[in-house]
């Protein structure tokens, strides 16, 4: 079982995918064999996991290295020319809740929320700020909520969130929660927002 490091003493990395609905799974095989067997033979790698959006169209892996270890170094199978490159990041955690209970990636039915955040630089302190405020906000309104973590990437463009449910109806339930206002969300002039709800497919730990 996976546990998310909340102490920043690992590189996390992430790599985003656009997809057609039609090629999901094949790019979801293709991350399988190709690039998670090429890196579970680095000594760097810690752990990966593979997300695939209920939607079709994104596909995520969330992996853990060693500190200060640049993933995207490595190369990139050549199957992977057959779809779209993904969007790659260096993160770190800065908030998460439940302090009191790890945080695990595990394949099955649990639902997770992966929330993106993009702005200039110069708004990433802020959106950390909001995003810290909106984590107390959430976890103590959101029946079904079993963790969010919230992560910041090193280049300053993103933020993004992790969060776990029960199902989804959990999670849209949140849209409803006292507090929540679709039309001026706390990311509202400083940042852009797209989500996308998954399933973890795969999980590797070495």
């Amino acid at each position: 079982m996976i546990q998310i490091d909340r102490t920043n003493a690992v590189t996390v990395g992430l790599d985003l995918y656009s997809v057609a609905p039609r090629h999901q799974d094949a790019l979801v095989e293709a991350i399988v064999q190709q690039q998670i067997e090429s890196w579970l033979s680095s000594n760097f790698l810690k752990s990966a996991s593979i997300h695939k959006s209920l939607d079709g169209v994104r596909v995520f892996t969330y992996s853990q290295w060693i500190p200060k270890f640049d993933y995207r170094n490595l190369s990139r199978p050549t199957v992977f020319t057959e779809f779209f490159p993904p969007d790659s990041h260096l993160l770190e955690v800065f908030a998460s809740q439940p302090i009191s209970q790890e945080v695990s990636i595990v394949a099955g039915d649990r639902i997770t929320h992966l929330a993106e955040f993009r702005m200039i630089p110069a708004n990433q302190q802020e959106m950390m700020k909001r995003a810290s405020t909106e984590l107390d906000r959430a976890m103590n309104n959101s029946p079904g909520l079993i963790s969010a973590t919230f992560h910041r990437s090193l280049d300053g463009t993103r933020v993004f969130n992790y969060g776990q449910w029960e199902s989804q109806e959990a999670f849209e339930s949140i849209l409803k929660q006292p507090g929540f206002n679709p039309e001026e969300p706390y990311w509202a002039g400083i940042a852009r927002n797209e989500f996308h709800l998954y399933q973890v497919v795969h999980a590797y730990e070495k």
